[in-house]
């Protein structure tokens, strides 16, 4: 008598802010949130320090964008949700925000992928672990990660070896260079699993 049941799973956060990189797939990956279970806030980049630390959401997503991640201030955000503990997921110009932020370096494809469908081949990680360990995925960029940090584990490539995915090894932040959100990756329920894995695991850490 007297013994409580053990916790349930920790529930979906009720707070995500979107930071809008001026992108046409913005609302559609809101979207994807909000069917997972997410309380969206969309705010247009750049996001401030104070902005974040008013906000206090449960996860910070970076949306795809034009141009590169200094366009918007992305190291700030991205430096401003570290210090207030607030887990990170990037898609696309996010993805490369991440790998900048850490100490990677960004280069040109020999040819920009835009609307283009590649096979996806998961290496490792925890967030795409309960995905196909290959997946098709739409890809919309010509910047890429050209060399990746240590502190970052590359969990998904290409077949010609292009970054796709990482994770931190200790920190709340993962991304994605591909589009979850895009018709191309509907194939299989990729898009929204990713987006739900994203909710189960980066609040987990």
């Amino acid at each position: 008598a007297g013994h409580r049941p053990p916790p349930g799973p920790r529930p979906l956060p009720r707070r995500l802010v979107l930071a809008d990189h001026q992108d046409s797939f913005v609302h559609t990956l809101a979207d994807y949130f909000r069917q997972a279970g997410a309380d969206v806030r969309t705010l247009r980049a750049p996001l401030g320090g104070q902005v974040l630390a008013d906000e206090r959401p449960d996860l910070l997503v970076l949306s795809p964008g034009p141009g590169r991640p200094a366009d918007f201030g992305m190291s700030a955000t991205l430096g401003a949700a570290l210090g207030l503990g607030i887990p990170v997921f990037g898609v696309c110009l996010g993805l490369q925000a991440v790998v900048e932020y850490f100490g990677g370096t960004l280069s040109l494809l020999p040819q920009p992928v835009h609307g283009k469908t590649s096979w996806i081949n998961v290496t490792g990680g925890r967030l795409l672990a309960e995905l196909p360990k290959r997946f098709a995925a739409g890809r919309y960029h010509s910047i890429f990660a050209a060399q990746v940090p240590e502190c970052l584990e590359v969990t998904a490539t290409t077949d010609e070896g292009v970054v796709m995915a990482v994770e931190h090894r200790s920190l709340p932040v993962a991304a994605v260079q591909f589009h979850p959100e895009s018709i191309l990756t509907l194939r299989g329920g990729v898009g929204h699993g990713i987006v739900e894995a994203v909710l189960r695991g980066l609040l987990a850490n």
